[in-house]
């Protein structure tokens, strides 16, 4: 047995070793019983085995063959390799996680690993590493034509301390603009190969830069959906330690990754900003860069995090370049499996790995949402390149403008979302001192003005937007109206008084309707007075009499009904 040098050693099983079919391995982790134990070199923290299947796997039909229950110690990662040059198998893993078994996954093949320009020969082809969270049993299946030299590996990439906290700074998933005040390039909120943990002397040469961007392609990594925020360091580790020290690539494929959380994470080394020439698409990486989503979406759905953390680095990468993200763009084949070396073919800036080659990758519920990602990628780089807020519809002030209520501003909808919003309240052209909340108590001294707001949209390198809504009102107020009521000699008189509430400056003016049982007068108020006599020339009769009140309003004061009764002797 070997152990390959280097920070993420990967334990091989000589040529002359074999996994013998027999019963099933009912050994726990590390038993020895049968199992498959996964070691580590010196100075790494993940453990791994390869180990050969040529005599590990009975045929269970004409095509098809299967590998017993294997225990081993713990791992979290698989994948499957073989000899250049050799068919491609369709496999199958499940793995043993708290004592019951998975259902069968397919192991997607990799159609990236000589014919990856710039990564060099390598004699070992082999299928994507899938995470399949801590476990202690696998089993294989193998169908179609068997590869030569059919090895499977096994990684178990350690947590370290400070990976919970990685990824956990609080920060804009996009930054849209430079200090300066100058147009940007976009560039998202990232997790660095060093806080993530990429050993670099893993690293083998240095790497390679393209001349241009036409393509961002969307890719998946076909693992287990149910990792969690802490894992995705470890997964990164693992699948950088199979991509350099199982493939033989100079550097993790990916120049992306993004994980269901929405964060997005640097792969291929070279500087994130930077041209850089990856492994992630046969044929077209001379002018693409690859963002891989962590996670099976041939299974599950993309959530909106994921989308949109996607968008961002699509839209990062393909500004310099003036693409159109929802457009298509001529490019030409280095060959792959789709189109032969030299073929010119139109495909979308933003495709899936599907576009370019014969796989599933993204799967398909991603690929779906490949015309949600152009949409939200061309949005943000529209929004980037804009010199002012653009007001989509207007705010207004909703609310009664009457004593005692609340206004409030509706800020309606602008681009971009983000943008700083300031108030300024006005009473009859005049600023309020103090009133710059989005709403607004209606006080004593607002009675007989009209409210209103100006709203100013903000935010840097951009020219500010001032709205003035129109104002309401005036502002009204509900008086108290008293009656007195007296009579003599069979005539009544009624006095009334409409008062205003305290400190409202206005007098109430206008009229008073005052009715005696049948009998009604029209009567102006003067300084908030009014009086009325019934009977002077036609004597009331006897008897209890209704008296009712209704002071009509004006612009300052709102219509107020009073009753209650007099009784003629």
């Amino acid at each position: 047995m070997k152990l390959a040098a280097g920070g993420a050693a990967v334990l091989v099983v000589g040529a002359g070793t074999r996994l013998s079919q027999g019963p099933s391995g009912k050994g726990g982790p590390g038993s020895g019983q049968g199992g498959l134990i996964l070691s580590t070199g010196t100075d790494s923290d993940v453990a791994s085995v390869d180990v050969t299947l040529d005599d590990a796997l009975s045929r269970i039909s004409s095509d098809s063959w299967q590998s017993r229950e294997m225990t081993t110690s713990t791992h979290s990662m698989v994948a499957l390799t073989w000899n250049t040059g050799q068919p491609l198998p369709v496999a199958y893993t499940r793995s043993r996680r708290s004592g019951s078994w998975s259902g069968w996954t397919r192991l997607p093949v990799l159609d990236d690993l000589a014919g990856a320009v710039g990564e060099g020969p390598t004699a070992t082809a082999g299928t994507d590493v899938i995470w399949v969270g801590p476990s202690d049993g696998v089993q294989v299946r193998v169908s179609g034509e068997r590869p030569a030299g059919l090895r499977l590996v096994l990684l178990f990439p350690r947590q370290r301390p400070g990976d919970r906290q990685v990824g956990q700074v609080a920060e804009p998933l996009l930054s849209a603009r430079t200090g300066d005040g100058s147009v940007g390039r976009l560039r998202p909120a990232l997790v660095s190969r060093k806080e993530w943990g990429a050993d670099e002397s893993l690293r083998d040469g240095d790497p390679s830069y393209i001349r241009t961007i036409k393509q961002v392609h969307i890719h998946h990594t076909a693992s287990s959906n149910d990792y969690h925020r802490d894992d995705v360091p470890a997964l990164l580790r693992g699948m950088y330690a199979y991509h350099t020290r199982t493939l033989g690539w100079s550097d993790i494929g990916y120049n992306f990754l993004v994980d269901r959380f929405g964060r997005c994470w640097v792969g291929r080394a070279g500087g994130p900003a930077k041209p850089v020439r990856g492994a992630h698409t046969l044929g077209f990486n001379h002018e693409s860069t690859g963002i891989s989503a962590i996670g099976n979406y041939e299974t599950a759905r993309p959530g909106d995090r994921l989308l949109q953390a996607i968008a961002a680095l699509a839209a990062w990468k393909l500004d310099p370049f003036e693409r159109d993200a929802r457009g298509s763009i001529r490019v030409e084949s280095e060959g792959s499996d789709k189109y032969a070396a030299g073929r010119k073919v139109r495909l979308p800036v933003i495709d899936g790995h599907r576009d370019t080659n014969d796989t599933a990758c993204p799967g398909r519920h991603l690929y779906d949402a490949l015309p949600t990602i152009r949409r939200r990628t061309a949005r943000m780089i529209a929004e980037a390149h804009r010199t002012s807020i653009v007001v989509t519809q207007p705010a207004h002030v909703a609310g009664a403008a009457q004593l005692g209520r609340t206004l409030r501003v509706d800020l309606g909808r602008f681009t971009p979302e983000d943008a700083t919003v300031t108030y300024r309240w006005i009473r009859g052209g005049r600023s309020i001192r103090g009133a710059r909340e989005q709403e607004y108590d209606v006080r004593p001294w607002d009675v007989g003005h009209k409210l209103g707001c100006e709203v100013t949209l903000s935010r840097d390198g951009l020219e500010p937007v001032t709205q003035t809504p129109p104002p309401l009102g005036p502002c009204t107020a509900r008086p108290t109206v008293k009656v007195n009521t007296s009579s003599r000699r069979r005539v009544a008189r009624i006095d009334v008084a409409v008062v205003a509430p305290d400190q409202v400056r206005p007098v109430p003016s206008g009229t008073v309707s005052i009715a005696l049982g049948q009998r009604r007068k029209i009567a102006a108020l003067q300084r908030g007075h009014a009086a009325a006599r019934f009977g002077r020339y036609r004597r009331l009769p006897a008897g209890t009499y209704t008296v009712e009140v209704t002071y009509r309003g004006d612009d300052a004061f709102v219509p107020v009904t009073v009753t209650s009764t007099l009784t003629i002797g």
